[in-house]
This record gives structure tokens, sequence and C-alpha cells, in this order.
């Protein structure tokens, strides 16, 4: 019996000690996880730690046993436990199903959080953006897929690392880790550009970054989460209408320059005027760059520099040199020398010869009349080149328009027979003339002469020999007056001369020189001599105030008056009102 009493002993003790054990272990898990227990829930649960408590009590006492006093005991012990037991048992059973409920709703709640953090972990890894989390020392905790796709790394390669470690520029690691610190330090999310390389990719991605502080509740600690879209070829379409836009700012320009030039080369009136127009052109559509017009001189002897704009102080060619010495003359088309040297060299450029040269031929009347040079530091582009040719061809237009106007304005100015001005320029000039007169304090002088007896001469030789008399009697006109003096065929056999700063006693002698040298004149048509002329001038003198018309009447009264009383004869006009 001893060895059964002690086999009972030690169950009993075991026992025991489990049920107390239970207890406390629970006890211990709810401290540890601080759960905590519904109240509906509360009864059942007392109830069921009492039977537990209960029964290690029982099984404690059944140790003492053979004790009679604890026998009692023990019997009230099992009346006690009984008691609970039945509680226990008929208050867990209407709750039996709730917890079961709970149970089942706490299981689908546990699927229902993994379908969740699953739908969320391919939402993360298949969208097309990278998502990140980091600690507070920038330490990657976790990484998408888009990221490990991208930088061809496995889904453990990066955790712990900080992005200057795992990134293949230190420098932008050190300043993407810069902006996780703005974020941690401000708490409040940021949205940035950030430019990042990719391995084997040379050129630089961008990525639309939005970071943003959060706090681990389990840890407490605070967390960097990120996602970045990569905004490359947006940048890069962006880039390229900027570079689009100023490429038509320019172009625009270019265009407000071009015309500009088109205007003022409508306007001028000598070749002088077009070469500064065009110079003061290039110097606006080539501000880098600096170059010259130069000019084949009427003999074709050679080639003379007109027009430079730019950097003076830079002397790259010739002032004056032989057609022979260019390429572009000699070819009669442009000649590019460029910053490699490769192409022709231009004798007239100046040793040592150094950047690009572009000499441009231009044309006038069909013919080259000079070259349009530009020298650049580094090359000269297409784009340049090709506005260079239309500087150059517009230059040969409006060179051959002032040689049309002037010829056309000459022949609107001038008589065609004789080559004197025409009575309508001479009576524009007097009046300029008579205002600057009035200015300067100083006389202005009318020369109003006709030839006598023109009519009968007329007759006498006929038309043709009376127009060689004109062209002769124009001839002397010329060489008689001062450069600054203006002769002019007033009509038919009369003619005017405008003379300005003269003293009256000096034009007295100049107007009766004339008139001897008129009737002196030995005139021939071939091998006939001709009668001799004679012609009756008037002479007038400007006074303050006084109108174009009533000047040129007073000139043409003093000469009436010579015809009447004698011809041949040179008459001054009197104020009889004075």
């Amino acid at each position: 019996m001893e060895p059964i009493y002690w086999n009972c002993i030690i169950a009993h003790g075991i026992t025991a000690f489990s049920y107390f054990g239970i207890p406390i272990v629970i006890g211990v898990f709810f401290a540890k996880t601080k759960a905590t227990i519904p109240s509906k829930f509360w009864l059942a649960f007392f109830l069921s730690g009492g039977f537990v408590l209960f029964c290690g009590f029982h099984h404690l006492l059944a140790i003492f046993e053979p004790h009679v006093a604890v026998s009692l005991l023990h019997l009230g012990v099992l009346d006690v436990m009984a008691f609970v037991s039945l509680s226990a048992l008929l208050c867990l059973m209407p709750t039996a199903y709730q917890i079961l409920e709970v149970i089942a709703r706490y299981q689908e709640d546990i699927r229902s959080l993994g379908r969740s953090q699953q739908i969320q972990r391919l939402f993360l890894d298949q969208g097309p953006f990278a998502a990140y989390i980091k600690d507070e020392q920038s330490r990657l905790l976790y990484y998408n897929q888009e990221l490990q796709s991208r930088f061809s790394v496995g889904p453990q390669e990066w955790l712990g690392k900080t992005d200057s470690e795992y990134l293949p520029d230190p420098e932008e690691g050190r300043r993407v880790m810069e902006n996780d610190q703005v974020v941690l330090k401000t708490l409040r999310p940021l949205k940035l550009i950030e430019e990042v390389k990719i391995p084997g990719n040379d050129q630089p991605c961008y990525w639309l970054s939005f970071k943003f502080p959060f706090n681990d509740y389990p840890t407490g600690a605070c967390r960097i989460g990120g996602i970045s879209i990569d905004i490359t070829e947006s940048i890069e379409a962006q880039r390229s209408l900027t570079k689009l836009n100023r490429q038509l700012e320019a172009k625009k320009r270019e265009l407000i320059y071009l015309s500009d030039m088109a205007d003022m080369l409508y306007c001028c009136e000598s070749k002088d005027e077009v070469y500064q127009a065009v110079a003061l052109t290039c110097s606006k559509l080539f501000p880098n760059m600096s170059g010259c017009i130069c000019i084949i001189a009427n003999s074709k002897n050679y080639v003379q520099m007109n027009s430079i704009w730019g950097d003076e102080t830079i002397r790259t060619s010739k002032q004056i040199f032989s057609q022979s010495e260019c390429w572009a003359l000699r070819r009669g088309k442009f000649n590019l020398l460029s910053f490699g040297k490769s192409g022709l060299v231009c004798s007239h450029l100046i040793q040592p010869v150094s950047g690009t040269h572009l000499c441009f031929p231009f044309f006038g009347q069909g013919e080259v009349v000079g070259i349009l040079h530009i020298y650049a530091l580094e090359e000269i582009s297409s784009e340049d080149q090709q506005l260079t040719e239309i500087i150059a061809r517009t230059l040969g237009f409006a060179l051959n328009n002032i040689s049309i106007k002037q010829r056309l304005t000459y022949d609107n100015l001038r008589d065609g027979m004789t080559q004197l001005f025409k009575q309508s320029y001479t009576q524009t000039i007097t009046e300029q003339r008579l205002a600057e007169a009035n200015r300067s304090g100083q006389p202005l002088s009318v020369i109003f002469f006709d030839i006598d007896n023109f009519k009968s001469y007329n007759s006498r030789y006929g038309h043709v020999t009376a127009n060689i008399v004109l062209q002769e009697l124009a001839k002397l006109l010329l060489k008689s007056i001062r450069s600054l003096d203006i002769a002019c065929r007033w009509g038919g056999e009369e003619f005017v001369i405008v003379m300005p700063n003269m003293t009256l006693e000096t034009l007295r002698k100049r107007v009766e020189q004339l008139r001897v040298d008129v009737e002196q004149m030995q005139l021939k048509d071939g091998d006939q001599i001709l009668e001799s002329i004679t012609a009756s001038f008037g002479i007038a003198v400007s006074e303050p105030g006084i109108t174009v018309k009533d000047f040129l009447n007073r000139a043409n009264q003093a000469m009436l008056e010579a015809k009447r009383t004698g011809k041949n004869r040179v008459m001054e006009y009197v104020n009889t009102c004075n």
C-alpha cells in the first residue's frame, strides 16, 4: 500500500500545481498582452476561474486524505466545487454559442485582415509607383516591386540600408536623406521632385515624391512613408517644350529683326545707308559674332571694307584686298572655314586664322558686288548660315532697288535732254533753300534767263539742231556754277539758277560773265558752224518771309524787263514798293 499511497500523493500534488498554475499563467498573459474581457463574459470567466481554483484545492487536500479533520474540509471543498462547477456550466451554456460566434467572427476578421493585407501588398507591388517605408535614420524597412525592378535588386537586399548606401551616386542619396529629415522635423507631408540615377543609365530619372510621417503604434516609433512616381518623360517633354518655345521666341525675334531690316532698307536712299542697316541687323541677329560688309570698288580693282559690327577690336580681315583673295568672290558662292580648320582659307583673313569664318557673296544687278563676312569663336550653326544667306539675298535686292530708285529719281528730277533739274524739283529745292536762308540770315539768289529769238533759230536750223544748242548751253551752265548751285531747265528755252550765300555784287559779276560766255559759245552741228546765241537775264535776291512763287516771279519779271529793253543783258529786280 505504501507505493500506491505515495503515487496518489504525487499525482494529487502535480494536479493541484497544474490547476493553480493555469489562472496564474492566464493572468500573466493578460498582463503582458493588455488584453481585456468583454463585460458580458465576466461572470463566466470568474466562475470558470473559481472552478479551476477549487479543483486545485480538491487535489491539494486529497494529499492529506488520511487525516480526518482534513477529510471533512475536503468534503466541504468538494461541495463548494460542485456548486461552482454546476453554476459555471449553467452560465456557460447560454453564452457558449456567443463565444463560438466571437471566435468565428475573430477568425473571419483574421481572414479579412489577411485579404486586406494581400490586396494592399498587391496594390503596392503592382502599382506603377515606387513605395517604401523608412525608419528615423532613413533605413529602409520596406520597398515594393517597382523599386526592385527599377534598380534590379532583391526584396531583402536593401532592407536596413540608407539611400547613400544603395544609390549609385552617394551625393544623390544624401540629398534624398535630407528630404527625409525635413519630414521628420516638421512632421508634415512633403511633395517634391527628386533626381535619382538608375544603374546602367547615364541620364537621371526624375521622381515626383510624396513623403509623410506616421507612427508605428506597436513600437511607438516614427516612420517615413513615401510614394514616388517616375515623371522623367514629363520632365523631358516639358524641357522639349521649353526648348521649342525658346526656339520659337528666337525665330520670332529673328523675324522681327528681319522685318525691321526690310523696313529700313525700303526707306534707304543710298547704298551706304543700306550697308549700315544690314550691319545693324547683323549685330542684333548675331550678338556673339563679329563681321563686316566688304564692297567691290567701281573700278573692280579691289575690295574695301565698308560696315563693321561686333567687337571692333577684333580685326579678322584686311580692310582692302583683291577679289582673288576671297574664295566666295572667286566662286560666286559662300565659303565656310569651320572651327576645326576644314574649308578653304581666304587670303584676306589676317593670320593667324582662328575661329570660324563665313564669307557670303551678295549680288547687285546680276553681278557680285561684295561679301558678307561673319566671324565667330565657335561653330556657326546651320540656322545662322541660313540667316546669313537670307540677309545676303535681301542685301542684293536692296541694292537693286536703290539703283532703280536712283535711276527713277534721276529721270524724274532731271531733264532728259539737258540733264539739268526739272522745274518741279527747282521749286521744291528753292523752298528748302529759302527756309535755310531765313534761319542763317544769308541771302539766296535766283537767276532767270531765256535764249533770245530762239523760235526763229529753231525755225532756221530745225528742232534737232536747236536741241544741240540747248545741250551745249546746259554743259556751259554746269561748268560755270558751283557744286552747291542748282541749274534748272524751266521749260523750252528758259533756264533758272539758284545760288545760295552770294553777295549781290558777286552775283552781278557772275551773271554778267555767264552772259558773255553764252554769247561767245561756239556752236557746231557736225561740221556746220552755227550762229551764236544770246540770252536775257533777270536776277532777284531773297527777302525775309518771301514765298517761292513771288521769289521766282521777281526774277522772271527782271528777265522780261531785260527782254523789253533790248535783250542780251542782265536786269536786277527792283522792289518799287520800298
